[in-house]
């Protein structure tokens, strides 16, 4: 059924397996495909199951799990990622997006609160704490705005200002989709606007993007 998000959890603690487990058993329209402790088992669960996202812990044992965040992206480019972590840090958040998960998710969110942010990005195509957001756009404020555009978001704002949509813009860039839509909703919150065009005129304005 579409209105079902079906979900793996990667975390190295089997208590927030057996939490998360639980949370989706009360919830009908969630269905837990599964979870793993590591980043091999991880890779096999997934790209067995397919599921429609994955929380993956930002770190199992003692490395982050960047890596394979952008296998799972390359691996199995239909399943979203959502990274699940105790750390509020804004790095750590544009870590993640570079390795193309779609969202970033607190631990400490309550388990009731959990099903919405699964279902928000299975529908939307992202979904971000709002703590974690609140706390870029501030930093964005002091002047982080004016920072240089990576390379990527360079390229997918030349495609946008050509007129690709996000899925040519994937194709072109070999990307996933969800990459593409989470970067440029990243910028689109950066730079305080709401469309595209608007924001590639601020850029053209500000001469960040020729």
């Amino acid at each position: 059924m579409d209105d079902v998000v079906r979900f793996c959890a990667i975390d190295d603690h089997d208590i927030i397996l057996f939490a998360v487990e639980a949370m989706a058993a009360k919830e009908p329209d969630l269905e837990y495909c599964g979870g793993a402790t590591d980043a091999r088992r991880a890779l096999a669960l997934i790209q067995e199951t397919e599921p429609d996202l994955v929380l993956l812990d930002l770190r199992l044992g003692t490395r982050n799990s960047f890596p394979l965040c952008e296998e799972l992206s390359e691996r199995v480019p239909g399943t979203a990622v959502l990274m699940f972590t105790a750390f509020a840090n804004e790095d750590l958040l544009q870590g993640a997006i570079h390795a193309g998960a779609v969202g970033y998710l607190l631990k400490d969110t309550s388990t009731s609160a959990l099903p919405h942010a699964l279902r928000t990005a299975k529908a939307e195509g992202a979904y971000f704490d709002p703590r974690v957001v609140n706390a870029s756009l501030i930093g964005s404020r002091r002047g982080k705005d004016h920072s240089p555009l990576t390379d990527r978001e360079l390229a997918i704002l030349r495609l946008v200002a050509d007129g690709a949509d996000n899925h040519q813009i994937a194709e072109a860039l070999q990307f996933s989709v969800h990459t593409i839509k989470l970067n440029i909703a990243q910028m689109l919150k950066r730079f305080g606007v709401r469309r595209r065009a608007e924001l590639v005129k601020v850029l053209m304005e500000r001469q960040l993007l020729t």
